[in-house]
């Protein structure tokens, strides 16, 4: 299937790397179809491509890149949401902020997106009872990213796209 996303232009996305999100993200309720679009520019953010509306991409992160100490508490409903109690089923992702003064980025912590990589279903889940962050500051842990490379996330279900 090809989209144009205002982002990245003209893509193609394979059905097989469709996620669902049944009843959208908050915020976007009623668009539930994305795709995870890897962009050279910006490894290791990546983006979550609206296939429902184009003009929508979310950056997102693997959380451990920046955080290695991040620990995700759900419980079996919120498992149940994405149809795996199985660990290696399972992608955790969470949304960041990019504003133009990249130094303000911030990532949050406390509503992660957990991804069933089998099923491609995903959700967004809040860990109130975790001491995480909403909005926690992200530019310095992403230099020091930088200069350790060569660390790789999941890629699975994920277009590449280069710019």
């Amino acid at each position: 299937m090809k989209i144009e996303s205002e982002r990245f232009g003209t893509i193609e996305i394979n059905d097989q790397s469709i996620i669902t999100f049944d009843g959208g993200l908050p915020g976007l309720e009623g668009l539930g179809k994305y795709a995870i679009i890897r962009c050279d520019q910006t490894e290791p953010i990546q983006w979550l491509q609206s296939i429902d509306k184009p003009d929508i991409s979310i950056p997102i992160i693997n959380p451990f890149l920046l955080k290695s100490e991040y620990e995700i508490e759900v419980d079996d409903s919120e498992l149940e949401l994405i149809r795996t109690h199985n660990e290696e089923d399972l992608v955790v992702l969470c949304i960041m902020v990019i504003p133009d003064d990249l130094s303000k980025m911030s990532i949050n912590l406390m509503a992660p997106l957990l991804i069933n990589i089998k099923e491609m279903i995903g959700a967004q889940v809040m860990m109130d009872y975790k001491t995480f962050p909403i909005s926690e500051p992200a530019f310095e842990a992403l230099m020091e990213y930088y200069k350790r490379e060569g660390e790789v996330g999941t890629d699975a279900g994920i277009v590449e796209k280069s710019e």
